[in-house]
């Protein structure tokens, strides 16, 4: 039996988006984008949202529009995927870094609370779809002025109190890569917030720094020098206002991420059965430190962590060599440590939990097209590996 831990689900609907697109002359951002950040935005519950290219390009972004000096200081974990820790050295700011915590596989909440005065944003990731206590970060970092962008990558879906991750903070990132909950075409990503300015600002940013306003002024697309620059009269779609990026989102892309929005919701309820399912398979052999979620999260799972609660003499390198060799496809806890990386040795420190995720942690799969069977086998290649080694659950 082979077992991807993550795959791409699509039908007739994405199919006919694409054609739709096809079938016109316009495949550079326009009428879908436009149709998609609406439609996301009212997913999420915010009043903006702003395509992109992808999760990291939304980060970047999303920071830059914040617009703040260079060596401000940016709360963010010691652990995760690079792309929540990059944009911050990137924009020649400072990170100021905590650990994870080991129940629930996030920011150590306690200790980036007592963070929050040294920094004048904070950016961290719900990960693997599991919500951080978001509520008390952005309840805190408010009564200090401090921005918070959620980095909702690998949390397309989940919720907090029935209030979509990424509405919470000042902004919130998502990803469309295809190994996430929905995908755009094998990629894309979504900045969403309630600030008209900083909505404004990412879509100058995307879009190479150009003024934003001049669909206002547009019209029929002709070629018009209106705009004074300089005492120069200039055509206002060819006028900048920031220095930006491209990260636009091309039509195609835009039309399969909408039909497969339209998902979502059945797919985030088979994720949270499947990892329910696969839990309690795997609860009496009690050699895997239980993920909590803080009250009133319904995660949307990207994965299911597998973190050995112990050190016996087998380890997670044998567990996961044993899932490859039985077609169970895994992958490690992202970047674990993220300071023992060649680019971040700069900012080295041991973080515990951060160092023993990277080297006891591994996930696999509940993508919404598993079965039942599938996790029963997992649960049976568990048995079988720990027998193979005589260990028994107490022991490993």
């Amino acid at each position: 039996m082979n077992i991807d831990f993550a795959r791409t689900e699509f039908g007739k609907e994405e199919v006919e988006a694409v054609h739709r697109v096809l079938s016109g002359y316009w495949f550079a951002s326009g009428p879908e984008n436009e149709a998609f950040e609406k439609e996301f935005a009212a997913y999420v519950g915010v009043k903006h949202a702003v395509c992109v290219n992808s999760g990291s390009s939304a980060n970047l972004i999303g920071l830059s529009a914040l617009r703040l000096p260079k060596n401000s200081k940016v709360l963010t974990p010691a652990c995760g995927f690079p792309a929540t820790l990059a944009p911050i050295l990137h924009l020649g700011l400072e990170p100021v870094l905590v650990d994870y915590d080991l129940q629930t596989h996030n920011m150590d909440v306690e200790e980036a609370l007592r963070k929050l005065d040294q920094v004048q944003a904070a950016l961290f990731a719900h990960t693997l779809g599991n919500p951080v206590d978001v509520q008390a970060i952005v309840r805190a970092a408010s009564e200090r002025g401090v921005a918070v962008i959620e980095d909702c990558c690998e949390a397309v879906g989940s919720k907090v109190n029935g209030r979509s991750v990424g509405s919470f903070g000042t902004l919130g990132t998502f990803s469309f890569y295809p190994a996430h909950q929905i995908t755009a075409f094998g990629g894309g990503g979504m900045i969403v917030t309630n600030d008209d300015r900083i909505a404004k600002e990412c879509r100058s940013l995307r879009d190479w720094g150009k003024v934003w306003d001049w669909n206002d002024t547009l019209g029929d697309h002709k070629t018009r020098y209106t705009e004074p620059i300089d005492g120069i009269r200039y055509y206002r779609h060819y006028t900048y206002q920031t220095i930006g990026y491209n990260a636009k989102l091309p039509e195609v892309n835009a039309a399969f991420g909408r039909a497969q929005l339209g998902r979502l919701d059945g797919w985030v309820k088979r994720r949270i059965e499947n990892f329910a399912y696969l839990s309690e398979k795997i609860r009496k052999t009690e050699l895997f430190v239980k993920v909590i979620s803080p009250a009133g999260s319904e995660p949307s799972w990207f994965g299911f962590p597998l973190t050995l609660s112990g050190q016996g003499p087998l380890g997670r390198d044998s567990l996961g060599d044993w899932f490859e060799s039985k077609g169970i496809r895994t992958r490690p806890f992202f970047a674990g440590n993220i300071t023992r990386h060649t680019p971040f040795r700069h900012l080295f420190r041991e973080f515990p939990v951060a160092d023993k995720l990277m080297r006891d942690s591994m996930f696999v799969g509940v993508w919404q097209g598993l079965e039942q069977k599938h996790f029963d086998y997992m649960a049976e290649q568990i048995e079988q590996w720990m027998a193979s080694a005589i260990v028994s659950p107490k022991e490993a």
